[in-house]
């Protein structure tokens, strides 16, 4: 396996702690983890993060990134504001070289969003500057991906990185850019300077959505994630683009149609090095 392939959980693989994800990702030879707040990080604890960094260690596996899920422009903004400070600080304790944050819970359907667009929008980029120069003190960078309706695109996200006034770093998801009537190749060639991590998922797009399981893009279609590999994201276009702008990241595999079965991480894990690495 390429160094450059990392392993994002959840979804994949579906494991049910953290010491099973770096157990598989030494058994791949995947080098680098990605954790989200749950399983033992749950909850921002410092002695957990101390014990499965010393876990990791022995099993010769680093921490690519640590991700939360929160809502920086709701009700209780304070404290997720907080909370997500005491991550900044687990990263450090991990030795994760950054933290990913969401900003704002967002509807599926983006005729319910976008009316909140400039309320949501002040209150996110106040909270991500506070968080960045909590992060930034600890050696963190803070980075953010093309994700929702709010902070995505070309447009949205350069408005971002402009009035965020911080050297905050940007995650390619490689599958989220659809939503806004665009490519991942327009992301990319918009934002490759600043690009430090890079998500893999595939997508496909349908005109209806009989089965409710989509989400709504502005162009009126619906996305669906697909098995890596068999949709409909240029890979191979953006991933040159990266190469020529001298992105040196990992691409974390982010696929939510994974099983459990060991053969079929190991697959998807050969398809990722492909598409990344041909």
């Amino acid at each position: 396996m390429k160094h450059n392939i990392g392993l994002y959980t959840p979804p994949l693989p579906k494991t049910e702690s953290y010491r099973e994800t770096i157990d598989l990702a030494a058994e791949f030879g995947v080098s680098t983890v990605e954790c989200l707040s749950c399983f033992e990080f749950e909850t921002p604890d410092p002695e957990i993060a101390r014990s499965l960094r010393a876990y990791a260690d022995s099993k010769n596996v680093k921490f690519s990134c640590l991700s939360v899920h929160c809502n920086l422009a709701g009700e209780n903004a304070a404290a997720a504001i907080a909370r997500v400070k005491a991550y900044a600080d687990v990263a450090a304790i991990l030795g994760s070289p950054y933290l990913h944050h969401t900003i704002v819970c967002e509807d599926r359907d983006p005729e319910k969003v976008l009316p909140y667009r400039e309320k949501y929008f002040e209150q996110g980029v106040r909270a991500v500057r506070e968080i960045y120069d909590h992060a930034a003190a600890k050696g963190i960078r803070t980075i953010y991906e093309n994700q929702g309706y709010l902070f995505n695109g070309v447009e949205g996200f350069g408005r971002f990185l402009k009035e965020v006034e911080r050297d905050v770093g940007v995650i390619a998801d490689f599958g989220n850019s659809v939503q806004m009537g665009e490519t991942i190749v327009d992301f990319v060639k918009a934002f490759a300077p600043r690009i430090c991590h890079a998500h893999l998922k595939d997508v496909i797009l349908t005109d209806d959505d009989p089965t409710g399981t989509g989400l709504k893009t502005l162009d009126g279609r619906y996305k669906h994630e697909v098995r890596l590999g068999t949709g409909e994201v240029p890979f191979g276009e953006a991933v040159a683009v990266l190469r020529e702008a001298g992105y040196r990241g990992y691409y974390t595999v982010e696929a939510r149609t994974a099983t459990n079965d060991p053969a079929e991480l190991g697959e998807l894990l050969r398809c990722a090095d492909v598409l990344v690495n041909t």
